[in-house]
């Protein structure tokens, strides 16, 4: 059964799926007219982005570096393939992956992403309780990971890089990193007396949502050339999907927004795209990793923290409506830091006039936090995981 129909057509169950992965993103991005577009930036300041054509070398070690899967892409082919034929392919792939950086065009036939439905929770008959994974053509993944490269190196060598608090993408950073800085900057407030609020910031779909042109615009605020725009647009354009259930394909169907999902480029140029964020949330701190977001205040009392935070989401909201985002208000929470025992009262933090939830512990980056940074259930999380092995 599939949305209160009976079937057991595996052709039908997907398409069923992906009528709903891809029509869910195309209701929440129907109106881009609130979207603030901006305009590219051309200048001559140096260092410029230019994609660079690479080495068979390049590509050998590109390749050895994929994590070895037997997911089957639309081609059949899967990563340990690759690998074990590596000699006899290395060539054809530097050649056509060059001259798509040649021509600034990214192969049509490899925009195609075979998607398997995996099932979260709640009732199996629901097309909502499944999330999408992608398969993307092995090959195309060669390619994303040598432009990916290049673009990390441009952005860790130039002025023109990612925000100083995003953690993920940057040269002697990682989630531990990211994990390290919060809490030892919240608990140096909380050791000053008072209280911290934190936002643990939930996108909708986040990935899938992005807008292509606004995407373009902001690249070019990184120096991005005209030429790496163009291969960048042609990346991003006229890509497909269907949805394999018991090794039959529903019919593809084409979407016009979002970084690929299962890609290796699109968290990143997800990075690029959420860079600005911080520059909205005045008289907050923002520490970000990927789409991983925490807004955090330093008050006198929790009362004083919902209020400066409630403030600071009105801007949030307003920067995520112009770059047609979504907040998530129903899983986006807020948790208090303090040591006061006699401070119970919970506050409340507002969105839009929703309220959001008040938690006590929080997993953000794998480390499970709790308003008085004791770690006692994340200790015993390990130490049940560390039993169960």
């Amino acid at each position: 059964m599939v949305n209160n129909n009976l079937t057991q057509d595996a052709v039908e169950i997907a398409i069923a799926f992906n009528s709903y992965f891809i029509d869910s993103v195309r209701v929440l991005t129907q109106n881009p007219s609130t979207c603030f577009l901006g305009s590219v930036l051309v200048n001559d300041t140096q260092p410029v982005f230019n994609i660079r054509e690479v080495s068979e070398s390049k590509v050998n070690k590109v390749i050895s570096s994929l994590k070895n899967s037997k997911a089957k892409d639309v081609f059949g082919m899967d990563s340990t393939f690759l690998k074990n034929y590596k000699e006899s392919l290395i060539g054809p792939i530097t050649k056509v992956t060059n001259t798509s950086i040649g021509l600034g065009v990214f192969p049509r036939v490899w925009k195609s992403a075979i998607i398997t439905a995996i099932f979260k929770s709640g009732d199996p008959a629901n097309v909502s309780n499944y999330r999408p994974i992608s398969i993307l053509p092995v090959v195309s993944k060669v390619v994303e990971k040598c432009v990916a490269e290049q673009l990390i190196a441009h952005l860790n060598n130039s002025p023109f890089t990612l925000h100083s608090m995003q953690f993920g993408f940057r040269a002697k950073h990682s989630t531990e990193t990211a994990n390290c800085f919060l809490l030892e900057n919240v608990k140096s407030k909380m050791d000053k007396g008072g209280a911290v609020g934190a936002v643990f910031l939930d996108l909708r779909k986040a990935f899938d949502t992005v807008n292509h042109e606004i995407l373009i615009t902001k690249l070019s605020k990184f120096n991005f050339s005209p030429d790496a725009l163009r291969w960048m647009k042609s990346y991003l354009e006229g890509r497909t999907q269907c949805v394999r259930v018991s090794n039959e394909l529903s019919p593809t169907r084409s979407y016009d927004v979002g970084v690929p999902q299962g890609s290796i480029l699109g968290p990143l140029l997800f990075s690029l795209y959420i860079n600005d964020l911080p520059s909205v949330c005045t008289g907050s701190e923002v520490q970000m990793y990927a789409d991983d977001t925490v807004i955090y205040v330093h008050a006198k009392s929790k009362q004083q923290a919902a209020q400066e935070l409630t403030t600071v989401m009105v801007q949030v909201t307003k920067w995520l409506s112009d770059s047609c985002l979504h907040l998530n208000v129903k899983k986006t929470v807020c948790m208090f830091f303090t040591k006061r025992a006699t401070d119970a009262t919970e506050p409340d933090v507002y969105v839009s006039g929703e309220k959001l939830q008040v938690v006590s512990d929080f997993k953000y980056l794998g480390i499970i936090l709790d308003s008085n940074l004791s770690f006692k259930k994340h200790v015993k999380k390990v130490i049940q995981i560390t039993k169960f092995n």
